[in-house]
Order: structure tokens, then sequence, then C-alpha cells
């Protein structure tokens, strides 16, 4: 068993990463970004591979936004369980996205599931506008429900990896996010001392009443 919920190595695309440069949009118009996304449960690995996109690219080309909700480490600093940072811009809504982009062309956003709905409109316009926009979130809930920004980026993502960890409790393939102290006030952000991976047999929701939004 691998305690502390490590990635485990298997992943399951839903779909391949397409050759975005030279595709062709929804309107005809030629495009180069794209919009690909990383789901799965609390440390299935989502950040990890993410920050390793970013930092394979030129730093004056690339940049990691992340939530002004996301409090669990620096401010302006992302970091994944397998000790990988990047420095990052800080928004408080999607609306802000646009303007924090400036010349870069590859985007990571952490933490999908902490933004408001209208993240998949803003990621979409700017894959047309020819910026590759990779995201990380959650795919369901402590509750096991879906959150609906995560489902919306589905429909408009052009490639979508899910991920899996390892249960904490029994070694198997994790898919459940448990939470493992009480929710306070309805917040749920939290890291290692509140959450581990678990399979479906492991997990159980929480006794309070459910929260789809962080």
């Amino acid at each position: 068993m691998r305690q502390g919920g490590q990635a485990a190595e298997t992943s399951v695309p839903s779909a391949s990463f397409p050759v975005i440069d030279g595709a062709t949009g929804a309107s005809g118009a030629a495009r180069v970004g794209g919009v690909e996304l990383f789901l799965g449960c609390m440390f299935s690995g989502k950040t990890t591979r993410m920050l390793r996109r970013i930092l394979s690219c030129a730093p004056a080309r690339a940049i990691a936004i992340k939530h002004a909700q996301d409090t669990r480490c620096q401010a302006d600093v992302i970091v994944s369980h397998a000790g990988l940072s990047v420095p990052a811009r800080i928004v408080a809504e999607a609306a802000e996205l646009s303007g924090a982009v400036g010349d870069a062309n590859v985007i990571g956003i952490d933490e999908a599931h902490f933004f408001d709905a209208a993240l998949p409109d803003v990621c979409r316009r700017l894959a047309d506008a020819g910026v590759t926009v990779m995201l990380t979130g959650l795919d369901r809930t402590s509750w096991g429900r879906p959150f609906p920004v995560i489902e919306a980026l589905r429909e408009i993502a052009d490639g979508v990896i899910r991920l899996t960890a390892t249960c904490a409790r029994c070694g198997a393939v994790a898919e459940h996010t448990q939470r493992l102290t009480p929710v306070v006030e309805g917040r749920i952000v939290g890291g290692s001392e509140a959450f581990e991976p678990r399979c479906a047999a492991c997990w159980r929701p929480p006794p309070e009443a459910p929260v789809d939004r962080v």
C-alpha cells in the first residue's frame, strides 16, 4: 500500500490530445490553440503533469494561473504533491484570465473547480485566439457529485486525460477523494490533512450536506 495516496502510474484518457496546429475550429477558421483538461481525484498527479508541460516551454511564452481561494501553499506559487513548483499569477474569477495571459501562448490553470461558470467560455475564446490552455481539476466532489464547471469544460475541451491515484486504505486504484475533517462554514479547501484518495469500496461521503463549489 502507498501511504499518503501517491499518484498511480496509470492514466485513462477519454480522448487523445490532438495535434492542434493548423486545426480548424467550429467556425471554420484556422486556429493553433486548444483546451487540454487533466482530471482525477486528489493526489492523482494532475498538477504534476501540467507543471511538467509548463516547465518544458520557453519561460516567456508559458504562465501558470491559480485561483485566489487556493491558499494551501504560497499565494503566488503552484506546488504539486510531487514537489514541482512554478510561479503563478493570481486571479479571482474567470473574466480576469484574458488580461493575465499577456504574450503567453501556453497557460496552465490549476484547480479549475475553484472557478466560476464563465471559465469554459473564456478558455474556448483563448484557444480560438491561438493559446494552448491546460487545466487541472477534480472530476467530482467529496460527495461523489460532478462539479458543474468541470462538466462544462469537458464539453469544450479538445482533449481530456483522467488520472487515478492509489487508495490510501487498501492500495487499489483510487478514483474518489475522501474528506477526513469536518466541513466548517461550507469551506472545503485543504490538503493531505483534510483529504486522501480512496477506491470505491473504501470511500464514504461526508456526513455534511453536499457542497458543489469550493
